[in-house]
Formats: C-alpha cells, structure tokens, sequence
C-alpha cells in the first residue's frame, strides 16, 4: 500500500496513514445496510467533538480519526491525552504537597496516533531559522524573505477510559461523566439552526445560498452559488442543514479561496475525490453542531473509486482530510462567529431586561491577573541554558528559553495564583503580556514558568471543570462567581422554605464560608440557625435542593399532628 518503506521499516506517519486508510475503508464499507446507503457518518447523538485532557478541540484529520476510534472501541468520553500528560498528574512539584495515589495507563492498552503540522521557517538567504510564531507576526512583505516547509509530526494519546483516572482521580472523572451525560437535543421537522439562518438571510457565506423549491442541491461553480431545496422539503430541519454544509464544503474549494476544484469532467476521480472532500466536510461540521449526516445519495456513485484510491496509497487519505481540516475550519470560523454574536445579542437583551447594570460588590476586576504554572524545572532538569542567561542577566534571553517549556496545554487550576512567588525564597525574574518566570536558589535552584490569565479565562475554566482540585485563589474567583449568581437569583425571585408546619426560612449566600445559610430575618439581618457548605460541582439550584431535603429530616419542622412523607420543593418569594 502506498509509497514504499525505506530498509528500516515505515515511519511513524506512514503506519498512522495506513491505520487511518484501514479505518476510512472499514467505515464506507459499514455505510451501506438493507435499505441502502443510509446510515450515518458517525452513530447518531452517541459521540461529543474529540478534545484533549485541557479541553482543546482536535480538528480536521485528528477529528475525523478519534471519532472513529471511539466508535469503534466503544469509548462514551472523547477525551485523550498522551502519556506525559498522564503523567503530570503525578508532579506535586511544591513541598509538603500530599501525595496522591499515581495515575497510569492500564496494563495492554494501546495508543492511538494523531498528526500535528510543525513548521519550520528558514530565511531564503542567511538559511537562518526562525519560530512560526515568529513568523506569523511579520508582514506580507517580510514574509517574502522565508520558505515555510510544512510537517506532519505522529503523537500517540490515550483514551481516559485506557488510564486509572476513575479510580484515582475519582473527583476529576466525575467531572468528565457529568459534562459527556448532557442530554441529546430533540431535533424534529422543524428544528432550526440560527447561526445558519442568518448566515442565509444576511448572505454571509463566502457565496450566495438561495433556498428555492425544487429538487436539486447544488455549488455552481460558474455563477458561484449554493441552491437548496426549502428546508420544509426535507424530512426534518437536520437534514436540511446537514446537506447544505456539504454545498457549502464544495463552494470553499473556488478559485481564490482554497483553489481545490479543478476544471474536471463529471464522473472522474478527481470528481469522486471533491465529492468526498465535501461528504467529510459535512460530516463533521454536522458532528461539531450535534447533527447527523448520512451518505448523500449522489456520493454514494463514488465510493468504489475512493475505496480503491484508499486502498492503492495511504497518501490519499492524507491529502483528502488535509483538505478536508481546511474546508472545515473556514465553515465552522463563519458559524462561530456568528453564534458569538447572537450570543452577545442576548445576552445584553437579558441585561436590558433585568433592568441597569448593578456594580455588584465583588464583581470582576477586568484588571486581574492570575499565574497559571505551566513548567517547574528542578535541580534534576537540566537547567544549565536558564542558569548561563540569569548570571548574566540576560533575562530577555531566559523569558524568551523558558516559553519553549510550553507545551500548549490548558490552565492547571491546581497551580493558578493570584501571584506568581508562592513559596519563600521565590523571585520573579521577568514577564511581560504573557508569561512570567519565577526563580528560587533553594534546593539546587528550580525555574517556573507561568502563562497568565485573565480572570474571565478563570471563570470560563471553573465553569467547565469545578474546582475540586482547585488553589485558594481560584477558590476564591469561584466563590466570588457564586455570590454574583446568588445575588441575582435573589433580585428576582428571594429564596424561601416554607417549611411542613408552616414555618417560613430565608436563605442566603456566604461567601466568607462558602456557605449557604437557612434562618429568619431579623432588624439585624438574618439569624442563622443552618449553614450548607456549597457544593461548586453543582448547581446553585442543586444546592438549595439539598438544603432544603436536609431541612425536611429535621424533627423540628416536621408537622406536628401527622408525620408524613415530604417531597422536596422549594418556595419563592417575587
């Protein structure tokens, strides 16, 4: 199968395309059933979009794989991550740092390979070589000066459900069950989709999208346009989106945009290869927006010629879904942007409704600052390059060494301070926007590096993950947030037990205690007679149903002329 391995074997990227080949043929053979080709791409409402342990999308190539490869092995949490970063649940790196039981890979799992792009970038005339980060901050007319050489780099992950993390970081998966336990979104004949909606309406595409009735969907190269039938004369609002998004797949290969549609005549391979660039396409934008997208009758022609292109190199699978992540990303960058915008649209219309904006004590402080440690370097690393730049105070030098100890992975809540020297001894040799490095001479001298947050990046990160693991300080955001939340609920509707003997409790928020505290209101304030440590795990709503079924076994709010069996509810008051 494809170009030939070299004396030593194949590499890395050739088993990987080969693997990735087997799966590709195995899944276009599996589409095909009784009743013809009418299964999906992917298990319908079964699988999330693939991500990271840090929550990071995979996209494109890597995309398209893991959803296969949880399929297939049957995995309901599609998170992976390599074994380093397994293993950096195993790093206290702080002393007196309790130790936990260690996280692994189970025994006779194996791991599954993912493609990352590395560029390298050497100046056309001094060969000199400069980072692609670099790179992409020069203008249009320096970047003339470089030749940019592209490489698919081969990582090996791992599934969650292939490590011990449930047993031993039983908190941590808990987390993960809970975000992959959301329930599917009904979706019947008149399910809408608004971002594309409007995308149509405000002709927002990179081409014209005219639904008309009719029977033919199609991209017109010559007039460069997308018909569609109306999406009442499809089957239900899902299949109208999810055949359009193969339309719209097509019209990003167009002379000036991709440049992937050549001058071909009907029926050809290069044909049958952009029928499955746009089939692809489809079906992962559809997955990415928790839709479903089956075979198109039309691409059904074609598979006898993908299969055998498969079948006759690896490479094509390669190049297909290297055009496949492109076409992808243009779609779902115009469909963010604007649900981001309709997002905003209500969120302000809430804030309109709700009345004037409050300057709530304890809100957020745009200015904030959080150090996020993304690499602690001991005496048994080798340090020696940090060291030579700090004695000579090259701190510039050190800054610019040290962000090369990134690894691109998310926030750690664990190690997240509000300041960056946590232990005696810590010095803050430099920062700037960024990153910032802290320097301790004790113990045979350790380096930090951090990555700095604003405080909404910390609020958007307790919002997905909690905080069970989580430092004081990003306690504290959190219980900040809480207040935030607990403050409004009570401006529209204060929370109130109405107790089985008639007895009335208020409740409210403590933020000093993290508490939510049930008693009467006085000229005082409120006397509390119950404190209920708040769950951050859990909703607010799930909070005060707890409090409130706590309350219930009290002897003394039971009736007192019948004892009988409550069912929780809660009373408010406008």
């Amino acid at each position: 199968m494809g170009k030939p391995y070299t004396k030593e074997g194949p590499s890395a990227e050739d088993k990987a395309l080969g693997l990735f080949a087997d799966m590709m043929i195995e899944r276009i053979q599996s589409l095909s059933g009784k009743d013809g080709w009418k299964k999906p791409w992917f298990t319908e409402g079964t699988l999330q979009w693939p991500k990271n342990l840090n929550g990071r999308e995979y996209n494109g190539m890597n995309a398209m794989m893991l959803l296969l490869h949880c399929e297939k092995e049957g995995y309901k949490i599609p998170r992976f991550c390599t074994f380093d970063r397994i293993q950096q649940f195993n790093k206290t790196g702080k002393k007196n740092e309790e130790q936990k039981p260690r996280v692994s890979v189970l025994k006779g799992e194996h791991s599954f390979p993912v493609m990352l792009t590395t560029f390298t970038v050497v100046n056309k005339e001094t060969k000199e070589h400069i980072k692609w980060e670099d790179y992409k901050l020069l203008s249009q007319e320096e970047r003339e000066k470089y030749n940019v050489y592209p490489k698919l780099q081969t990582y090996h992950v791992f599934n969650v459900a292939q490590t011990n993390l449930k047993e031993v970081r039983p908190e941590f998966w808990e987390k993960l069950e809970q975000e992959y336990s959301m329930p599917k979104v009904e979706k019947d004949e008149q399910f809408a989709f608004e971002p594309v909606d409007r995308m149509i309406a405000d002709n927002r595409w990179i081409c014209p999208i005219k639904p008309m009735f009719g029977d033919s969907a199609y991209f017109s190269i010559s007039k460069n346009e997308i018909v569609m039938p109306e999406k009442r004369q499809f089957k239900d609002g899902e299949s109208f989106y999810s055949n359009l998004f193969h339309e719209m797949g097509h019209s990003t290969g167009a002379e000036g945009l991709l440049d992937r549609i050549k001058p071909a005549t009907f029926g050809s391979a290069e044909y049958a290869r952009e029928e499955l660039v746009a089939e692809l396409t489809a079906a992962l934008t559809a997955q990415r927006y928790g839709m479903t997208k089956h075979l198109k009758g039309d691409s059904a022609a074609y598979l006898k010629s993908w299969l055998d292109s498969l079948k006759e190199s690896p490479q094509f699978i390669k190049t297909t879904l290297l055009d496949v992540k492109k076409a992808t990303s243009m779609l779902t960058q115009h469909i963010d942007k604007i649900a981001m915008e309709i997002d905003q649209e209500k969120k302000a219309e809430q804030k309109e409704n709700v009345g004037k904006e409050e300057n709530m004590e304890g809100s957020m402080d745009d200015g904030r600052v959080y150090y996020a440690s993304v690499a602690y370097l001991q005496s048994t690393d080798d340090t020696s390059e940090l060291d030579k730049l700090k004695d000579r105070g090259d701190y510039d030098g050190l800054l610019k060494l040290a962000k090369d100890y990134y690894d691109g992975n998310g926030m750690d809540e664990e190690h997240t301070y509000r300041k960056p020297c946590q232990n005696r001894g810590d010095d803050l040799l430099i920062e700037d926007k960024d990153f910032a490095v802290v320097y301790n001479g004790s113990v045979g001298g350790t380096y930090e590096v951090f990555l700095k947050h604003t405080e909404q990046e910390v609020r958007d990160h307790i919002t997905r993950y909690g905080i069970g693991r989580a430092s004081e300080d990003v306690k504290a955001v959190a219980r900040e947030m809480t207040a935030e939340e607990f403050s409004e609920l009570a401006q529209r509707k204060m929370p109130i037990f109405q107790m089985p003997n008639g007895g009335l409790l208020n409740l409210q928020y403590n933020k000093d205690k993290d508490s939510l505290d049930v008693g009467t209101v006085t000229n005082t304030g409120l006397s509390v007679k119950h404190s209920f440590p708040f769950s951050h795990d859990h909703s607010m709503d799930a909070n005060i149903s707890s409090a409130y079924e706590q309350l219930l076994d009290m002897e003394e709010y039971q009736k007192e002329e019948v004892q009988e069996e409550h069912v929780a509810k809660s009373a408010f008051r406008r």
